[in-house]
């Protein structure tokens, strides 16, 4: 990454948003909410507050070291920002230390498996299914009083408060960034070169994956190494044919795959992987050789959630540019233009229950948690920020990412992405088979293997 750390003011203005949180603690009510419109910039009087104030320079007596383990994706675009969440939480929590570990792309098996056997992390990042499964096996710690102690729910954004707590009432992770769409990321200069028509439908859609196959170009690169880009894909193919809800309604227990939109979307995706539409080796191929497959001119398109945006700039520049669904039926397609894929969950660093220093891990997740938002707004310019602080990136927004945050704002509907499924069997066979129906499998053997799917999970 090229984006450069905050220097020594840019600590202090992080220090008066703690503050701030801080001297808010004696509210207990949930519906509390601050307002704060401190920019990126902080002004003398601010530094000087900031600086009279910070916690590691108060009298309190020094506190015993504490050394955490942090299981999360440090790696590629997002290091930065736990690089410098964390040189920022030191002066708020100096004591603590915090050791990463570098999340598997395993659709978190790996810290399954470390639940199982009673050795999860300190603090993880858990998605709401995760949350789900976690809750059942008793492994997670509730948060709720250091969400209220450090009143961290006025430091959300309306739209973004939801996400703090879970359908039981209670909070076991603290977000830390918004609800994003998928989206397909496009070359533009590939198909300028090839002239081929940049799709706004699914008919348009099939037309480019036939023509870049007949040039020996991928279509599209997908990670599916990973088992949700596909449900993603899947989801915008019945999103795209009039159903808002997506697989989110079977999820939640509703329909069946024998329904027309929903037999219709898994057609979609068969006829368009018997057009050509992945590379040989998808199923090989891991998030980080997609994106490297398109930077290099190989795909024409890639999929994957708008967080990526900043990344994916990084490396095409000018070339690069966005399609929300372009999987719409071709007469619908403007009415559910704004009907999105993707969002739609809770999540962010959770705490385990059983770790040795619970409540300290406790309180600098949450801590953790907001920095980390912040700090994504600054470095990687995200558009889609979960606070009500005003922040302003270091290097403003790449055409893109303005572009999105522009169009965001006639969102009408979205849906989820697979790890914010509720029912974990579910999530489990909608990804298992999914893959399935890329690799090639027969749409009526998928919907016939998907409905027995859907029994097993609602009992």
């Amino acid at each position: 990454m090229k984006n450069k750390m905050r220097k020594p003011a840019f600590m202090l203005l992080v220090l008066s948003m703690i503050v701030l949180a801080l001297s808010a603690c004696g509210s207990n009510n949930k519906n509390n909410n601050a307002s704060s419109t401190s920019s990126s910039t902080p002004s003398a009087t601010t530094e000087a507050s900031a600086s009279a104030s910070t916690p590691a320079e108060s009298k309190e007596p020094a506190k015993d070291p504490v050394k955490l383990k942090f299981y999360a994706q440090y790696s590629g675009v997002e290091m930065p920002v736990y690089d410098a969440t964390k040189e920022a939480l030191k002066l708020v929590m100096p004591e603590v230390d915090v050791e990463f570990e570098v999340a598997a792309q395993d659709d978190e098996q790996k810290i399954k498996t470390y639940a199982a056997a009673g050795s999860l992390p300190d603090i993880f990042f858990a998605s709401s299914g995760l949350i789900e499964a976690l809750k059942k096996s008793d492994n997670l710690m509730v948060m709720d009083d250091v969400v209220k102690e450090l009143n961290i729910e006025a430091l959300l954004n309306e739209s973004s408060k939801p996400m703090l707590w879970n359908k039981d009432g209670h909070s076991y992770a603290v977000p830390n960034v918004g609800q994003w769409a998928g989206v397909f990321y496009y070359n533009k200069d590939l198909f300028t070169a090839n002239n081929i028509k940049v799709p706004t439908n699914y008919t348009e859609f099939l037309e480019a994956v036939k023509a870049f196959k007949a040039k020996g170009i991928i279509p599209l690169s997908l990670f599916g190494k990973e088992k949700w880009p596909g449900v993603l894909m899947l989801d915008m193919a019945i999103v795209g044919s009039a159903q808002p809800e997506g697989l989110k309604r079977l999820d939640n227990g509703e329909g069946n795959f024998s329904e027309e939109v929903y037999t219709k979307g898994a057609n979609k995706i068969n006829e368009l992987i018997k057009a050509g539409l992945l590379s040989k080796n998808a199923f090989n191929t891991t998030a980080d050789d997609a994106a490297a497959q398109f930077a290099a001119g190989k795909a024409a398109m890639l999929l994957n959630g708008a967080w990526s945006m900043a990344f994916q700039y990084e490396n095409l520049g000018d070339k690069l540019d966005i399609m929300y669904n372009p999987l719409a039926d071709a007469e619908i397609a403007d009415q559910v233009k704004w009907n999105m894929s993707g969002g739609g969950f809770n999540q962010g660093f959770a705490v385990s229950k059983n770790s040795k220093n619970a409540d300290v891990a406790a309180k600098y997740a949450a801590l953790f948690s907001i920095e980390f938002a912040k700090q994504r707004v600054l470095q990687l310019a995200d558009p889609n920020s979960i606070l009500v602080e005003k922040v302003i990136p270091t290097n403003g927004l790449n055409p893109v990412q303005q572009k999105y945050s522009d169009d965001s704002a006639n969102f009408k509907t979205m849906t989820t992405f697979a790890w914010g499924y509720e029912n974990a069997k579910f999530k489990t066979e909608i990804e298992d088979i999914t893959q399935k129906l890329f690799a090639g499998q027969k749409v009526d053997d998928y919907v016939s293997d998907m409905n027995k799917a859907l029994e097993t999970a609602r009992k």
